[in-house]
């Protein structure tokens, strides 16, 4: 039911509740005022909720205010001039007034609410009419009583306009009706004395009307505002569901942070993995306190750098490798982080994943223990081999008619020193890089490489050039560096053509080592660019060509530049040659 038919809601409920609280103040004293207390919400119907009334109860009940009025006016008549309990209207207008209650006790609401609505206040200004005509000029406030029907049109206003006639009309009628009744005082002043009412409860009604079309307007508002409310609270559950069974899908630890480090989500998967972290003998430790260490399972990681505390501090990164647990039930995991930033672009968070690498880990242990043991047990008997070999090239040097045997055992040399080379690339992989370092000359190095593959360049009619200074000192492995720029060296040459150049530049700039080597050769895109310096990586065109190799040179410059601290890149495009740059400190070991 509308608000313009529902006795349910309005100004009358309002002012039984303003009654029922107006009186509590006073609820101490003597036995009289207790049980005027008592009889007084009783009187007024105030005792009990009106929610807890039926529907016909709640409309006799807001009409109460308005009979209140009329009783006390009626009290006052009796203590100034009873004899207008003889007056017919007088007793007329108390009739209609008892009548206007019957109804809305009478007619249900849901049946007659537009009947009831203006039969209602159109009895009680009858009443009012009435009780002004038959009081004479006893009661001169009683038109103001009129106020209660003005206030109920207006609320429940659904034709504005009709209910402003109306609510004027009828106050016009309580304050004539008695000079038209008086044909004595009919003058036109007498006519206009009592305009004020009319006019007041006129400005009170629409008055009432704004109030109540504002507020039916803000209810209108809220209500579409619950809607949207109860629809995004409905689709933000739904998406925190699907979120939830997301992340408790995915087979990584997830934990979510904000920008104050306080956790605010973390998956299953995560806090199995935070409780291998947890030592034994300390159940709530600190960050620093938990079990992560760095690649060598023994070294506990720094707090700092330990990546809920790098996530926290507004680090974005990926891959990093930890352990994390006792020795008992250790776990390589590779965590990652992103950032997340609020509405006003601040950072307001972080999610880091935790990958278990655990076997993929151990399996590339296993891979580089066992290149380890082939290429070790392999390189004691090609040492042994090429030995004898030398032993042999001398002793059939004495020997007449022996060029033909020396050709084969040169043959035989060269292979084993190939092969040699081969298994010693596959155990510095495996073993990875040890670094001395120790004052040389850069210059010095760069030009050995470059007279040894000098031989190899030559018969590939390639042109080496020297554009290292005379001298670069610095502070690093020479031997190390050697095997750096022989590989790329000799990288450029296999990928190069008869009448392209190889360069070799270096210089010393902001307290780095720099060196490129440029050739112009054949190039490499984009995509192998990206696995270029991955063991074992060779490019499908070099892998159907009979170009030898293994695919770890780079990568053992790779390793080589970062055991110095330093870095190694390339710029390359098919066609128009590679350049390889390579950066070390100047003072790699200071």
């Amino acid at each position: 039911m509308s608000r313009a038919l529902n006795p349910l809601s309005g100004p009358t409920n309002q002012f039984n509740v303003f009654v029922f609280v107006s009186y509590r103040p006073y609820a101490s004293g003597g036995p009289m005022k207790d049980t005027l207390l008592r009889l007084f919400p009783a009187l007024i119907g105030a005792g009990r909720q009106l929610h807890s009334l039926d529907e016909g109860q709640r409309a006799v009940a807001n009409q109460r205010p308005f009979l209140i009025a009329v009783a006390f006016a009626c009290v006052i008549a009796l203590l100034v001039s009873p004899g207008v309990f003889s007056e017919g209207l007088f007793l007329l207008g108390l009739t209609l007034a008892m009548l206007s209650r019957l109804p809305g006790a009478v007619l249900s609401w849901q049946t007659f609410g537009p009947l009831l609505y203006w039969l209602i206040p159109l009895l009680q200004f009858a009443a009012i009419a009435a009780l002004r005509a038959g009081g004479g000029d006893v009661l001169l406030g009683l038109s103001m009583i009129a106020v209660f029907p003005v206030i109920w049109l207006a609320w429940f206003a659904r034709h504005p306009a009709a209910v402003h006639a109306v609510n004027f009309a009828a106050s016009l009628v309580i304050v004539w009706l008695p000079i038209f009744l008086d044909q004595d005082r009919l003058t036109v002043q007498t006519l206009a004395a009592p305009l004020l009412i009319p006019v007041l409860l006129w400005v009170v009604g629409m008055f009432t009307v704004n109030v109540s079309q504002s507020i039916d307007a803000q209810q209108d508002e809220l209500r579409i505002k619950d809607e949207e409310l109860r629809e995004a609270v409905a689709k933000s559950e739904e998406h925190a569901q699907l979120l939830d069974a997301v992340i408790e899908t995915v087979p990584v630890g997830v934990v979510v942070v904000d920008a104050e480090g306080n956790d605010k989500l973390m998956n299953s998967h995560q806090r199995k993995l935070h409780e291998l972290a947890i030592p034994e003998d300390v159940p709530d430790p600190r960050e620093d306190q938990l079990l992560i260490f760095g690649r060598d399972k023994t070294t506990a990681v720094p707090a700092p750098e330990r990546p809920v505390r790098r996530a926290i501090d507004g680090s974005s990164f990926t891959h990093q490798l930890i352990w994390m647990g006792d020795h008992h039930r250790r776990r390589a995991l590779s965590a990652s982080a992103s950032g997340m930033k609020d509405s006003a672009d601040a950072p307001a968070g972080s999610v880091i994943v935790f990958n278990d690498v655990t076997e993929l880990v151990e399996a590339l242990e296993a891979k580089d223990g066992f290149l380890h043991s082939v290429t070790h047990e392999l390189r004691t008997p090609l040492t042994s081999i090429l030995g004898y070999i030398d032993l042999a090239l001398e002793e059939t040097e004495s020997m007449p008619s022996s060029e033909t045997l020396n050709d084969s055992l040169r043959v035989a040399e060269r292979n084993a020193i190939r092969l040699l080379a081969l298994v010693s690339d596959l155990l510095a992989t495996a073993s990875g890089p040890t670094i001395e370092v120790r004052t040389a000359d850069l210059a010095v190095v760069i030009r050995s490489s470059l007279d040894l593959a000098r031989p190899q360049a030559e018969a590939a009619g390639i042109t080496l050039v020297d554009g290292a200074p005379q001298a670069l000192w610095g502070v690093f492995d020479p031997d190390r560096m050697h095997q750096v720029l022989d590989n790329l060296i000799s990288n450029a040459i296999k990928y190069s053509s008869a009448g392209d150049s190889i360069t070799v530049e270096a210089e010393e700039e902001g307290g780095s080592l720099n060196v490129r080597v440029v050739d112009t050769g054949r190039g490499i895109t984009e995509e192998e660019q990206i696995q270029i310096f991955d063991k074992f990586f060779r490019s499908s065109n070099v892998r159907e060509s009979t170009i030898p190799g293994l695919g770890l040179g780079l990568a053992i410059a790779k390793g080589v530049v970062e055991a110095h601290h330093g870095a190694i890149s390339v710029d390359s495009a098919p066609g128009q040659g590679t350049t390889f740059i390579v950066t070390v400190p100047a003072s790699a070991g200071a």
